[in-house]
């Protein structure tokens, strides 16, 4: 038992009668056989050696009856020394999820995580089990943290933070990061909060702290709010794929364009359904496809199509013949047929080239 008397910071005299004894660890029961049977019983202990305790937490705080009848002296008592509790029961927490995912336990429980055990079993928001788990596993690193945690110095929040931006340094460097590295990097976040320690990890790598801010927000039981940085290159490319994809919709928002190219790699991947054939840029053309072309069919070849994409570069091929100025634009790119087919032109390569959708029309 945790006894608060020991703790309590406070000079001034003060009535422990109504005082806090809190069980610091909590009392796990006699087995539960809340499994299927045959299953071992998970829930009988969270240490073996302890399998005799009762399962129960007793009550926490015991306040008087009316809060109102507090003077503002006791007031104030109560709720610093409600704060010492949390704080105990916090770093409680957070050693017996540093076990629970030593043993991974979560899977023969039936989680696929930690993250989720944390979430789903023991009913933590997102964030705050994302800062626990943080949390467990510097400490499971490094012992040392839980004094600094305790006496908080270390807020949850800064933990977590350095956690993301050493694994994030680890992958960089394709390399782990030693402990002496990690002991450094712990004592300049020492006594920061929350957003000074983000400006000292953008002091030690600004490069890094960009690749990891990354944020996912739960806006509703159907939406999520994504935020994440790409470099430049990727941001080129994406743009240059939503011009590709103009056809389809002239105003592609960004959540759209995500979702059309997670749901064609999704179709690519998923081992329930045969995979579509992948868009083929091969110049070689077939005998079958040739003969196809000469017939009078507005269909195209694939393998032409692909052979005049690849050779236009994808751009409309316009020129202003004064101005010699070419157009070069890749938004709602379309085959124009350069002897028109309604005046017997061909599908072959050399009758083709690509127009934007307003210089095609504009030739009509």
């Amino acid at each position: 038992m945790l006894d608060l008397k020991s703790n309590f910071s406070c000079d001034e005299k003060f009535d422990f009668n109504n005082e806090v004894q809190l069980e610091f660890w909590p009392e796990v029961g006699p087995a539960r056989k809340s499994g299927p049977s045959g299953e071992s019983d998970l829930y009988e202990s969270a240490n073996t050696n302890k399998s005799e305790e009762t399962n129960s937490f007793k009550e926490p705080i015991k306040l008087p009856e009316s809060l109102k009848s507090l003077d503002c002296q006791a007031l104030l008592k109560q709720i610093r020394l409600a704060a010492k509790t949390e704080q105990s029961l916090t770093l409680q927490v957070i050693e017996l999820i540093a076990e629970i995912d030593r043993r991974k336990l979560y899977l023969d429980l039936g989680f696929g995580s930690i993250f989720e055990f944390v979430t789903k079993d023991l009913g933590y928001e997102p964030t705050s089990a994302m800062r626990r788990i943080q949390a467990a596993r510097a400490i499971s690193e490094m012992p040392e943290l839980k004094a600094k945690i305790a006496d908080r110095s270390l807020s949850l929040s800064v933990v977590s933070q350095a956690q993301s931006f050493l694994r994030k340094k680890a992958n960089d460097q394709g390399k782990k990061i030693s402990t002496e590295e990690k002991t450094e990097l712990y004592k300049i976040l020492e006594n920061k909060s929350a957003r000074e320690a983000e400006k000292e990890l953008f002091k030690i790598a600004p490069e890094l702290c960009l690749k990891s801010k990354e944020q996912e927000k739960i806006l509703s039981e159907n939406l999520t709010e994504l935020r994440f940085v790409i470099d430049a290159e990727t941001k080129a490319k994406t743009d240059e794929l939503r011009l590709w994809l103009s056809h389809q919709n002239p105003d592609m928002a960004q959540a759209q364009f995500y979702k059309i190219m997670v749901e064609k790699l999704h179709r690519q991947l998923d081992p329930n359904k045969p995979a579509k054939p992948q868009f083929d840029f091969s110049p070689s053309i077939t005998d079958a496809e040739t003969d196809a072309a000469k017939k009078r069919s507005r269909h195209i070849p694939t393998a032409i199509k692909n052979l005049v994409w690849r050779r236009d570069l994808g751009c409309c091929r316009f020129v202003d013949a004064k101005s010699k100025k070419k157009c070069e634009s890749k938004y709602q790119v379309q085959l124009d047929h350069i002897h028109p087919f309604r005046h017997m032109g061909e599908h072959r390569a050399e009758n083709l080239r690509l127009y934007c959708g307003k210089h095609n029309r504009a030739r009509d």
